[in-house]
């Protein structure tokens, strides 16, 4: 079932719930949302903060008990409890996403694409105040260590910072990296071309390396278009891409402490990354 596209997630405006929450469940037939559910015994969930963070605050696991079928799946979701607490009450101004037990791959898809879209204003944001009091971050040389990140229940929180992103566009002077000739728009928030950094080495093979990945020589500068054909696209498509950006930054990487082979690189990406 391709969970990769956001018309197959149903989303519900119902508000019945008081605590401004909205709630997106994979797959949007409702029929098959049950069935599986049914058949696996579980639906899981991930809370996303809408306003003051991106990153999941929370992840449950409700058993789908013989009764569900008198209630919508909002309904279903919002009378569950965590420790004897209500949902609606438990969680305020949350994204609240519910998969059946199998569907997992989907909550990953989705939580990348929130995670995404809030980090992305503050990047622009960054820019922004670089730009405007002509202060860049200045990034140590040599390898840095790991800062520590967090786990929440089974999902990894690897840490970041947007100033090195904003530092990585700002050096690539606003431009694809695959070629200056991609068509760009304006940013309205900086009034530069829009592009975006992406770590070539993704963050969730942070356990594979001796030091921390989160560093200039790892975000490359990308247009929208090549961006989302790294993370989507298909091995053959994505596989000249990553041979321009490895060419370009594996001494950069070395330096930083971080070694790996185009092997290595390739093996990180398509549909079985």
């Amino acid at each position: 079932m391709p969970y990769r596209k956001e018309e197959n997630w149903c989303f519900s405006y119902q508000r019945k719930d008081g605590q401004n929450n909205d709630y997106y469940i994979f797959p949007k037939d409702k029929q098959a949302f049950w069935k599986l559910a049914e058949e696996n015994g579980e639906i899981h969930l991930r809370f996303i903060g809408k306003y003051e963070q991106a990153v999941p605050c929370y992840q449950h696991i409700i058993t789908v008990g013989k009764n569900h079928k008198n209630y919508t799946v909002s309904n279903f979701i919002r009378r569950s409890t965590i420790k004897n607490i209500r949902l609606s009450k438990l969680f305020k101004d949350t994204i609240i996403l519910a998969v059946p037990k199998g569907s997992e791959e989907a909550l990953e898809y989705r939580l990348f694409d929130f995670n995404h879209q809030h980090e992305t204003i503050l990047v622009e944001k960054e820019i922004k105040r670089q730009i405007q009091f002509h202060s860049p971050v200045q990034e140590p040389l040599g390898p840095e260590p790991k800062r520590q990140g967090s786990s929440v229940s089974a999902h990894a929180i690897y840490p970041r910072d947007i100033r090195k992103k904003a530092n990585a566009i700002r050096k690539a002077n606003f431009l694809c990296e695959i070629s200056n000739n991609h068509p760009l728009f304006k940013s309205c928030t900086t009034n530069q071309n829009y592009v975006e950094g992406h770590h070539l080495i993704p963050l969730k093979q942070w356990d594979n390396f001796l030091f921390s990945l989160d560093v200039e020589a790892n975000i490359v500068v990308l247009c929208p278009h090549c961006h989302r054909l790294l993370h989507h696209g298909k091995k053959e498509d994505i596989r000249p891409l990553l041979d321009l950006l490895f060419q370009k930054r594996k001494q950069a990487l070395a330096d930083k402490g971080i070694q790996l082979t185009w092997e290595q690189l390739c093996s990180y990406y398509g549909p079985n990354e």
